[in-house]
C-alpha cells in the first residue's frame, strides 16, 4: 500500500489533538482495505490532470499512480496486472456522474507486457460496474512512450513516486504507529519523541530518500476530445481500478483528490472499502458524514469551516477548468482561483499535504475569506516543510521521473 494509503488514516485522528495530549493518543496500524493490500495492482495512489507543456493551450495530461513501494533496482521488471481495468473517469456536465471514460487495459505479463488504450467515449455502463469499450488496435510494449493516433502522447509503465511527505518525522512525533513496512527504527514505541514537524532543511521526502518507484499510465490528449464540438469548461476527474466478474468489471479502489478518504473516513465499520466502491454522486450520503464527523471530533472545528470544507471537497473528484489558460493549481476551480490559478487540477509539484494540513488544522479557510477564524487551528501541525525539490520531475511527456 502506498504509504499515504496506510499511514494516513490512522495518523490524523491523533494529530488533530493539541501537542499536550500527543502522548496519550492510542494506535492501531491500518492498511486502506484487506482487499486492496491483498491485490497492489489495484491499489491507486495519485491521480493528476494539468495543462501539457508542448501544447498548453490545446492539450491536457492525465497520470494515474499504482502499485507503490517498488525498491529500487526492481521497478523496469514490474509490470500491471492484467486482471485489472485501469479507468480515468471524466463528468462533463457537473452531475458528478461520468460521461466519459478513458480505459486502460494490460496484456500478458513482464517485461513483454503491452499496454491498449480506449479513447475517450461513453460509458456502457455508469458507477461502480464497467464493461470494456472500443480500444485503439495500437498495442505497444510498457515503459516506452506511443502515439496512438494523432494528438495523443501514452505511457505506462515504471516511474519515481511523485507524493512527497516526511513520514520519518510523523514517526517520531506517532512512534506507535511505526510499522514494518516503513523500515524506521524505533527506540520507544510508546512515546512520542517529537510533537512538531522538523524544520526546513531538515525535514527530509521518504519516497525519495528511499528511492521508490510507482507503475503510472500518462495520457496526454487535446481537450477537444472530451468536449467535441461543445465549449470547453469544467471537467471532474477521478480515477479506478476495477477486477472482472462475469462480463462486468466491479470497482475496488477509486481515487481523486488525495487524502481524502484517508484523513477522515476511518477503518472502523468497513469506512474505507465503502468509499473506495462508491461513486461521486454518492459521496454526499457517504464521505461528508466522515468529514463532518472528523471536523466536529477531533479536529474540533467551527460550524462555518466545517460547511465550506464539506462544499469544497465533496464530492470526491478533481476538478479543472479546460477553458483557462495557465498552470494547474490544487482546488483552484473550488475554491475560484484563491490557491493560485483558474485551471484548477493538480500539478505534480503541488504540496497537497501542506495544503490539506493546513485547511484541516490551520487558519487556510479563514485567510481565504471563505469562514472567519474559529481560534482551534494548531500551527504545529500545518507543515511537514517537504517540497517536491527532492524529485526528478520532467518539463516533457511524460513528466514524472525516471523511476529507481
Amino acid at each position: 500500500m502506498h504509504p499515504v494509503k496506510i499511514l494516513f488514516s490512522v495518523a490524523f485522528a491523533a494529530m488533530a489533538a493539541p501537542a499536550a495530549f500527543i502522548g496519550q493518543s492510542q494506535a492501531s496500524d491500518h492498511a486502506d482495505t484487506p482487499e486492496i493490500a491483498a491485490n497492489p495492482g489495484t491499489d491507486l495512489t495519485d491521480v493528476y490532470i494539468f495543462p501539457s507543456t508542448r501544447r498548453p493551450n490545446d492539450d491536457v495530461v492525465l497520470v494515474m499512480n499504482v502499485n507503490p513501494l517498488i525498491a529500487k533496482g526492481t521497478s523496469l521488471s514490474k509490470s500491471f496486472d492484467p486482471g485489472v481495468l485501469y479507468q480515468f473517469k471524466i463528468d462533463t456536465n457537473g452531475d458528478n456522474v461520468e460521461d466519459k471514460v478513458l480505459q486502460v487495459k494490460f496484456n500478458g505479463t513482464g517485461t513483454a507486457q503491452t499496454v491498449s488504450v480506449g479513447f475517450p467515449q461513453t460509458p456502457a455502463l455508469l458507477g461502480a460496474a464497467s464493461k470494456l469499450g472500443m480500444f485503439s488496435p495500437v498495442e505497444r510494449p510498457i515503459n516506452k512512450s506511443f502515439t496512438p493516433r494523432a494528438g495523443y502522447s501514452v505511457f505506462a509503465g515504471a516511474r519515481e513516486d511523485s507524493f512527497f511527505f516526511d513520514l520519518e518525522q510523523f514517526f517520531t512525533i506517532f512512534p506507535d504507529r511505526a510499522t514494518p513496512i516503513n523500515g524506521i527504527p524505533v527506540s520507544n514505541p510508546n512515546a512520542p519523541q517529537s510533537t512538531t514537524w522538523r524544520s526546513p532543511g531538515v525535514a527530509k521526502d521518504f519516497l525519495s530518500v528511499n528511492r521508490f518507484s510507482v507503475l503510472s499510465i500518462v495520457i496526454e490528449l487535446p481537450k477537444r476530445e472530451i468536449f467535441g464540438d461543445m465549449p470547453l469548461g469544467v471537467i471532474g476527474v477521478w480515477a479506478t481500478t476495477s477486477v472482472q466478474d462475469g462480463d462486468q468489471f466491479v470497482q475496488m479502489d477509486r481515487l481523486a483528490r488525495p487524502v481524502i478518504n484517508e484523513v477522515f473516513a476511518t477503518v472502523a465499520n468497513n469506512r474505507h472499502k465503502i468509499n473506495n466502491e462508491i461513486s461521486p454522486i454518492d459521496d454526499a450520503s457517504q464521505i461528508k458524514k466522515d468529514i463532518e464527523s472528523f471536523m466536529v471530533s477531533p479536529a474540533g472545528r467551527s460550524a462555518a469551516i466545517r460547511n465550506v470544507i464539506k462544499a469544497v471537497l465533496v464530492p470526491d473528484v478533481l476538478k479543472a477548468d479546460l477553458s483557462k489558460q495557465g498552470n494547474a493549481t490544487y482546488l483552484g476551480v473550488e475554491t475560484g482561483g484563491a490557491t493560485g490559478g483558474l485551471f484548477g487540477g493538480r500539478a505534480l509539484t503541488d504540496d497537497v499535504v501542506d495544503l490539506s494540513l493546513g485547511v484541516v488544522f490551520g487558519t487556510t479557510i479563514s485567510d481565504l475569506g471563505l469562514a472567519p477564524a474559529d481560534g482551534n487551528d494548531i500551527p504545529t501541525l500545518t507543515s511537514d516543510n517537504v517540497t517536491s525539490s527532492g524529485k526528478h520531475f520532467k518539463t516533457v511527456f511524460p513528466y514524472l521521473g525516471n523511476p529507481y
